[in-house]
């Protein structure tokens, strides 16, 4: 594997197939796992946007939770600007996994992304966002989730609202 390989197989997999196509093609994901090892063993920033976009429907069966761990050898500079495109996709598998993603990047310019998505039909969505919001130190944090709250009716959702109010009134 090296760089021009690499970021080939991520620009033609943006997004990848949903987890049922990738359920019958475990070739994909074996690439795609060996694309992030080698991303994290030579860190170059190319490799940031083209991650945000490759996250299909699904879980990855457990790939794309490690993204993560690529993106973390960035900067906050270099990778908010990519999540914020990441967080106004239209493909919801980019949005969930961008606000998940959105945690460990707390900054302040995430916070109008962010709070679009508090009204996603997507219950996970929200649940992402309402962590990834708690985790941003900004006054504008709490109104926006106490709104959020007035509205919502997932009931997991709910709950962690609560608990994230409790903590940020503290």
């Amino acid at each position: 594997m090296n760089l021009i390989e690499a970021v080939d197989f991520l620009k033609k997999n943006q997004p990848l197939p949903d987890d049922r196509v990738l359920e019958t093609n475990s070739e994909i994901l074996e690439k795609y796992n060996e694309v992030r090892k080698y991303f994290l063993e030579n860190p170059n920033p190319i490799c940031i946007p083209l991650f945000i976009n490759s996250f299909g429907n699904g879980s990855g069966f457990g790939i794309y939770q490690l993204i993560e761990d690529v993106l973390l050898k960035y900067s906050p500079e270099q990778v908010i600007l990519h999540l914020i495109k990441g967080l106004n996709s239209e493909k919801y598998g980019i949005r969930y996994w961008s606000s998940q993603i959105a945690s460990s990047f707390p900054d302040k310019k995430l916070i109008e992304p962010l709070a679009k998505l508090l009204t996603d039909k997507a219950a996970d969505i929200r649940y992402a966002v309402i962590v990834a919001l708690a985790e941003i130190d900004d006054k504008r944090v709490l109104d926006l989730i106490k709104n959020a709250q007035k509205q919502e009716e997932d009931t997991e959702v709910i709950e962690l609202i609560e608990e994230v109010m409790g903590n940020l009134e503290i």
